[in-house]
C-alpha cells in the first residue's frame, strides 16, 4: 500500500464514515482513526488503500503523533453530539493538536458546526454568513464545545503555522439522521412545530463529506466556510417531506412569540429545558436565512440535490436498511 497522505479521526462516526467513502471513491490513500475496531465496516478492512488504527485519542499520547507521521492533511471529525463534551470533543482536540504539532502535519480540516453563530443580532429575514459573530453564551454544551474547539485549533495554527480549514456544517442529515432540532420538540408521536418563517439550515451528510475532502485538497487552507445545502426548506416544507416516513402522527403549530414569552418568564438557567433558555430558542428557531456563497467560491462545484428528492431518497434508504429513526 502507498503511504497514506490523508488521515481522518472519528472515522466511525456519521460524518466520518461518509468522508471515508468519499475519499475511497476518489482513490485517496487513507489512515483512519477509530475507537472501536468492531464497528469498522468489513469493506474498509479489506481495502489496501485504507490503514485503520484503533485508539482512544484522549489517552494515545506519543502514539498518536507517531501515527500522524507523513500525513499531509488531517480531517478531524472526532467529537460528540450529546455525550461528554469535555472528554470526547475538547480533550480529544487538544490531543490531536499536540500530535499535529509534533508530527508537523501541514494542514488540518476541522468539521465544525453552524451552531457557533450568535443569531440574536440578525434581524428577522436577515442572513447568517461567515461575518456573523460567533458567541455561544447561554447555549447548550455542544455549541460551546464546538466554539472552544475552533479556538483551540486556531490558536495552534497561529502559534505553530499549520494551515487550518474550518467547515461549519449546518444541521447534518441523511439516513438514520433525518430529523433535527430546528423544527420543534416532540412528545411521543406529536410534534410541536415552531415556525415564524426563515429556513432550516440543512447540510446533507454526503455534502459534508464531499466538502471536507475538497478542503483537504487545498493545502493552504480555506479559512472558515459555511457548508449548507442550496435548497434549504422552510419548516413547513421540511415537515411535508418528512411525513412520508410515518411520523409525526399529529402536528400542533405553536407560535415562536409564545415560546419567547415563556422563555422570558422562566429562569434562564442551565437546568431548564433547552427551548426555555432564550439563547438556545433563538439559535434554533429565529426566522433567518443562511449563506453558503463562500463554500461555492472556494471549493468549486459540489453535488447538490433538490430537498424533496434528497429527503425521499434518504427515507427510502433508511427503510431498506430497516433502521429506526
Amino acid at each position: 500500500m502507498s503511504t497514506p497522505t490523508v488521515a481522518i479521526t472519528g472515522a466511525n462516526g456519521f460524518v466520518g464514515r461518509h468522508c471515508v467513502e468519499q475519499a475511497r471513491a476518489e482513490g485517496t490513500v487513507l489512515r483512519l482513526f477509530v475507537r472501536d475496531m468492531a464497528k469498522v465496516p468489513a469493506s474498509w478492512q479489506t481495502d489496501k488503500t485504507v490503514e485503520i488504527i484503533a485508539m482512544d485519542l484522549t489517552s494515545a499520547g506519543d502514539e498518536l503523533a507517531r501515527a500522524l507521521d507523513g500525513i499531509r492533511t488531517l480531517i478531524h471529525c472526532a467529537a460528540t453530539l450529546s455525550g461528554d463534551q469535555e472528554r470526547d470533543t475538547l480533550a480529544a482536540s487538544v490531543a490531536v493538536i499536540d500530535a499535529v504539532i509534533s508530527a508537523q502535519v501541514p494542514h488540518v480540516v476541522l468539521a465544525g458546526s453552524l451552531s457557533v453563530y450568535d443569531v440574536s443580532g440578525v434581524p428577522k429575514g436577515g442572513t447568517v454568513d461567515e461575518s456573523t459573530p460567533a458567541n455561544t453564551n447561554g447555549r447548550d454544551s455542544y455549541a460551546k464545545a464546538k466554539l472552544t474547539q475552533e479556538t483551540l485549533f486556531q490558536d495552534g495554527a497561529s502559534l505553530y503555522g499549520y494551515a487550518l480549514s474550518i467547515l461549519r456544517l449546518g444541521a447534518v442529515w441523511g439516513p438514520d439522521h433525518l430529523f433535527n432540532a430546528h423544527i420543534g420538540p416532540a412528545v411521543g408521536s406529536t410534534l410541536l412545530k415552531i415556525d415564524s418563517g426563515g429556513e432550516v439550515p440543512l447540510c446533507r451528510v454526503d455534502l459534508a463529506a464531499e466538502t471536507l475532502i475538497k478542503a483537504a485538497q487545498v493545502q493552504t487552507g480555506v479559512n472558515i466556510l459555511n457548508v449548507l445545502d442550496d435548497d434549504r426548506p422552510s419548516r413547513a416544507i421540511f415537515l411535508r417531506a418528512f411525513r412520508t416516513c410515518g411520523w409525526p402522527k399529529l402536528t400542533l403549530p405553536t407560535p415562536l412569540w409564545l415560546w419567547r414569552l415563556v422563555a422570558f418568564l422562566t429562569p434562564d438557567s442551565p437546568t431548564m429545558p433547552g427551548l426555555l433558555r432564550r439563547a438556545i430558542l433563538e439559535a434554533r428557531h429565529r426566522p433567518v436565512h443562511y449563506s453558503n456563497t463562500l463554500m461555492h467560491n472556494r471549493l468549486g462545484p459540489v453535488t447538490m440535490l433538490p430537498f424533496a428528492a434528497a429527503m425521499q431518497a434518504a427515507i427510502d434508504q433508511q427503510e431498506q436498511q430497516a433502521t429506526p429513526f
